[in-house]
């Protein structure tokens, strides 16, 4: 068999042109010795004075040699005639000759400027169209188009074409090298994240699919998933439904951060949808004093005291991240649902970072369960299966199969804190993404933390100030380099994670559910800064790991 990079288990096909290019995949890597090596949606980027360009390569086949054969894969019909080939996109027609000259022109450029000889070959690849020798075009030749027919038998097209080369083993390594992106040819994240995002989506789907179709005569549905598995995805379509049908719905979680970010996308108050915290909620109910006039405590028993008189208006109540939120505050939230109205509790006891929250039973509850985690790299949902951050293991579902973090190790109270944690930001921006795409996560408190500063390294930090304004909405500081805690972030994710600061001499309950939350809040790449000791006693675990 051939050997197929990224491994193809990364790629899951989300529409029909896609689906035809992985039946492509398998059947060269089946068709193919191990002397051919198959490079498949490898993201490039050139940047130049009059405007940056962008592209995708469908299929690099490469032999011992180092030789080369670009495929251009394009599904469905095409359009044929003596002005070139063209194919449709609902109303826009693209030049596919045009196309595929481009992205052969970017890869022949880089391979010229290292003056390698290897031949450098690209065909057409049409799955789904019989070509004639009269259909061929002055701007496409007809022996470089490998149509329905040649399909049949690809692989023996690729050997006909390209050969199996004259063994070359140094220079096959450059050539592999180049194409893993050691030398030159750079994956463009935003154009892999932006997929990634949109597969994740459709995958994590299924909680937000079946849940609201469960019938419980109770009226209560209780969605115990692990990180990953689409329970914002799921409340998010919960609240949609309500607006449209006209419902009083309102959604109350624990963490500040994570009500603000939903927010900003559900339907709105003037929709008859509510989405705060436990704690925004008790200060609503107190009237909204001003930040100097804000004692949590106190609002919090009057709330609870006068909980079981207030009016029952809710068609829809949703209870986020249940497992940090006390008994009292459950019960307190119950008697503004109507008799006739729907109960969505969402938790996750791998996620408590509160130990001493008692366990809630709701034994009237149809309980819908979830191990998959569709947004972590595969990689990272490995690494959390080996050190037992849960209970059970999670389900490695996500489309990317990513990498370990990378490691970094620091002494507390040396400074060299500062400067592993810059370099661990200057190696997420070396493998291609944007200050905007990282996301510096501390492990201890914003008010405890060394790095919660005006900057970081030479990049201005943007970070919660504290304060809130008169809507209640957080303060965050101007800034390009995101800085918050791990509590904070939980329910939240970003493409890369630093995750800092990190120290602990032993996998407590405790450490593991920080570990946990932390690590799965990165959507592509983690790197990892921690102590010596907290290393140790992940190696410990490591070496306990069945």
């Amino acid at each position: 068999m051939a050997k197929l990079i990224p491994d193809l288990a990364t790629f899951r096909p989300m529409t029909a042109g896609e689906h035809t290019e992985r039946d492509i995949l398998q059947q060269l890597d089946r068709g193919l010795s191990d002397d051919y090596t198959i490079f498949h949606h490898l993201h490039w980027a050139s940047a130049r004075p009059q405007g940056d360009q962008h592209g995708e390569l469908d299929m690099v086949v490469m032999n011992r040699a180092g030789d080369l054969a670009i495929l251009e894969v394009k599904a469905g019909e095409l359009d044929m005639g003596p002005e070139g080939l063209f194919k449709r996109y609902g109303t826009k027609v693209k030049d596919v000759g045009h196309q595929v000259q481009r992205q052969f022109g970017k890869l022949q450029e880089r391979i010229r400027e290292r003056h390698w000889t290897i031949r450098l070959q690209h065909f057409l690849v049409l799955p789904h169209k019989n070509v004639g020798d009269e259909e061929a075009t002055i701007g496409y030749p007809r022996e470089r188009v490998i149509d329905a027919h040649d399909c049949e038998d690809l692989p023996g097209v690729i050997r006909r074409q390209l050969s199996m080369g004259v063994d070359d083993e140094p220079m096959r390594q450059q050539v592999l090298r180049f194409m893993l992106d050691q030398l030159g040819l750079q994956l463009d994240v935003t154009a892999l994240s932006g997929r990634l995002e949109t597969q994740v989506r459709a995958l994590s789907g299924g909680l937000a699919t079946w849940v609201p179709r469960i019938s419980a005569p109770s009226g209560i549905v209780r969605v115990q998933a692990t990180a990953g598995s689409g329970k914002t995805q799921l409340a998010l379509g919960l609240l949609r439904q309500a607006a449209e049908q006209g419902w009083h719905a309102e959604y109350v979680c624990f963490n500040r951060p994570l009500a603000d970010h939903l927010r900003q996308i559900a339907p709105t108050a003037q929709e008859g949808v509510q989405v705060r915290t436990f704690h925004q909620l008790c200060w609503e109910h107190a009237g909204k004093p001003s930040a100097g006039a804000i004692d949590l405590a106190t609002m919090t028993e009057a709330y609870l005291a006068e909980a079981p008189l207030q009016a029952a208006t809710l068609d829809l109540l949703i209870i986020d991240e249940m497992q940090d939120m006390p008994v009292e505050w459950v019960q307190a939230l119950l008697p503004r649902l109507k008799s006739t109205g729907r109960l969505c509790v969402m938790d996750d006891p791998d996620q408590c970072l509160y130990p001493d929250r008692d366990p809630i039973d709701l034994p009237e509850a149809v309980v819908v369960t979830s191990r998959e985690n569709h947004r972590s790299p595969r990689k990272l949902a490995e690494l959390v299966n080996l050190l037992r951050l849960t209970s059970e293991p999670v389900q490695a579902c996500g489309p990317l199969a990513g990498q370990l973090p990378g490691l970094q190790t620091y002494q507390p109270g040396d400074r060299n804190l500062l400067k592993a944690t810059v370099a661990a930001v200057e190696r997420c921006l070396g493998q291609g993404f944007a200050l905007e795409d990282i996301v510096v996560l501390t492990w201890r408190g914003r008010e405890r933390s060394e790095l919660h500063n005006e900057t970081l390294g030479p990049w201005p930090t943007r970070r919660f100030d504290g304060s809130y304004d008169a809507q209640g909405r957080p303060c965050w500081t101007d800034g390009v380099l995101s800085i918050d805690t791990v509590r904070r972030f939980k329910g939240q994710a970003a493409k890369a994670l630093v995750l800092t600061e990190c120290h602990f001499e032993a996998l407590t309950p405790e450490v593991k559910a920080l570990l946990f939350v932390a690590l799965t809040r990165a959507r592509m790449h983690v790197e990892w800064v921690l102590t010596e000791a907290a290393e140790q006693a992940l190696s410990l675990a490591m070496q306990d790991a069945p």
